[in-house]
């Protein structure tokens, strides 16, 4: 009886699908293939592939028919000598320490981009402000001169008024004098 791929925690049908379309058929495939190999596959990373491997090798120890598999299988290479595993714990310090960098660094640029943007967001107020200021002032002085030329009109029209009784007067003055001569 032979154990399905699927059968193995975190692979799913597409998943099954995409290991055997990358040459993982059967569950001691996997368990005897490397990190490096199963991480080629797309969607596997070296933790996942990692993890895999070892759920697939777990699989076929408590799976009684496939007992036999593991023992003919080969076993991935997992002894790192202690300058290695040193100088892989360096590079990982090293790369979480500019990964903090980075983040600390994308953080202050999202930070000086929102003051950017809160800057701008003042001075559009600000112009905004001003120009309504500008149209209230020009609405009073339009005002203003309409009120003007109003008055001013008002005033001809109060001379013209009073003209034409003087002018009558002198008329009537002018032909008196006339009928007297």
């Amino acid at each position: 009886m032979t154990v399905s791929i699927t059968s193995i925690p975190g692979i799913a049908a597409k998943t099954a699908e995409i290991l055997t379309n990358h040459g993982f058929k059967t569950v001691s495939e996997i368990a005897g293939s490397t990190v490096e190999k199963l991480s080629s596959v797309p969607g596997f990373g070296a933790a996942r592939a990692r993890a895999i491997i070892n759920a697939a090798t777990a699989l076929l120890v408590h799976s009684p028919s496939s007992a036999p598999k593991i023992a003919s299988s080969p076993k991935p290479k997992r002894a790192v000598s202690k300058k290695a595993a040193h100088a892989r714990s360096k590079s990982k310090t090293k790369a979480s320490k500019k990964d903090a960098r980075t983040k600390s660094s994308d953080k202050e640029k999202s930070h000086k981009a929102k003051l950017k943007r809160e800057q701008k967001c003042k001075e559009k107020l600000k112009k905004e402000k001003l120009r309504k200021e500008k149209q209230r002032k020009e609405k009073l002085k339009k005002e203003k001169l309409r009120k003007e030329k109003q008055r001013k009109e008002k005033l001809k029209k109060e001379k013209k008024g009073k003209q034409k009784p003087n002018k009558l007067k002198a008329k009537a003055k002018q032909k008196q004098k006339r009928k007297k001569r």
